[in-house]
């Protein structure tokens, strides 16, 4: 019987790694990571978005190569907005989202109480009750994007100064200012020397 030296790797390799991954899998931690991720499922793609873009994503852009002082400036100020970005946009859903989602939440859940006229077309119309849901579930999105972007900003300006010692924006080298050239002022002539009279002046001419 031949046998496939190949196969027989590729089977060997394969209990290993499918072993790893369900002993990680059917850890404890992993239970109560899974646990919190139902309860939680804002919160936890949040989090999920905060390690991903607040922390992986910053080092990833300072691992490149910077060519220059100014690529370097960049890179800086790129890896401090999206360290920013990431902690707005964890507080807002921790803070904000999750309070105003589980008032909607209430709100549609009993639309015969809160939203009788809503309810009474929803009713009629199952298509019209999908269609709300979606559009609420962007509403809070829509009336937090403008704090959103001027809170991210203004830390990202703090968290370029904490880590890289300068506000954002002052990527620019301090430029020397020009010397205002004072207007040259013409040299007054002096007044002439009086010329010494010579000595023929004194010469009171000849006699007749």
């Amino acid at each position: 019987m031949a046998i496939n030296p190949i196969g027989a790797t590729s089977k060997a390799a394969q209990p290993q790694f499918t072993g790893a991954v369900d002993k990680i899998l059917g850890s404890k931690a992993f239970e109560k990571v899974a646990e919190f991720a139902g309860k939680n499922s804002a919160t936890f793609n949040a989090a999920s978005s905060l390690i991903m873009a607040g922390v992986l994503r910053p080092a990833a852009i300072m691992a490149l190569p910077a060519k220059n002082e100014n690529d370097q400036k960049n890179k800086g100020n790129a890896a401090a907005h999206a360290i920013a970005s990431a902690v707005i946009g964890f507080a807002i859903t921790s803070v904000v989202m999750k309070p105003i989602s589980a008032g909607l939440q209430k709100v549609m859940g009993n639309t015969e109480k809160y939203l009788p006229k809503m309810h009474e077309k929803m009713k009629a119309n199952p298509a019209f009750e999908k269609n709300v849901n979606k559009v609420l579930s962007f509403g809070p999105d829509i009336l937090l994007a403008v704090p959103r972007a001027l809170l991210t900003s203004k830390l990202s300006g703090v968290v370029n100064k904490a880590l890289f010692g300068k506000k954002k924006g002052a990527d620019k080298a301090t430029q020397v200012q020009p010397q205002v050239q004072q207007p040259v002022v013409a040299a007054q002539p002096q007044p002439a020397e009086v010329a010494q009279r010579p000595v023929l002046d004194n010469f009171k001419g000849g006699q007749k």
